[in-house]
């Protein structure tokens, strides 16, 4: 009987991205990927909802308790900063509605597509 490998429950993962929310690691194609406190806090809260768009006020309250344009540009900011730092991943992305919010969103095209 084949043993199927299943990750911790502390632990998602979306394509090659894993999370481990116990020790805050990230790891994208199996290699650690520094995140500051507020990039993985803003990941976290992206993977909460996973495949859909979180709106900016639902990010900067649940970053900053606090909601602004002071804070919009702060979560422009570590959206930028994740987004490079997440590059590799897939098929999963960091995807930009304007005027909505942002979503950990799979994406609809092979590597080799797009």
């Amino acid at each position: 009987m084949e043993q199927q490998l299943q990750s911790p429950p502390h632990e998602m993962v979306y394509g090659n991205v894993r999370v481990n929310m116990a020790t805050f690691a990230v790891f994208v194609r199996d290699k650690a990927v520094d995140l500051t406190f507020y990039e993985f806090e803003l990941l976290r809260l992206l993977c909460k909802e996973v495949d859909r768009i979180v709106n900016y006020d639902s990010l900067c309250q649940g970053l900053w308790q606090s909601i602004g344009q002071r804070e919009r540009r702060r979560l422009s900011v570590a959206i930028c900063r994740l987004r490079s730092k997440l590059e590799a991943s897939w098929p999963y992305k960091v995807e930009t509605v304007r005027g909505r919010g942002y979503g950990f969103i799979a994406s609809q095209v092979s590597p080799a597509q797009g």
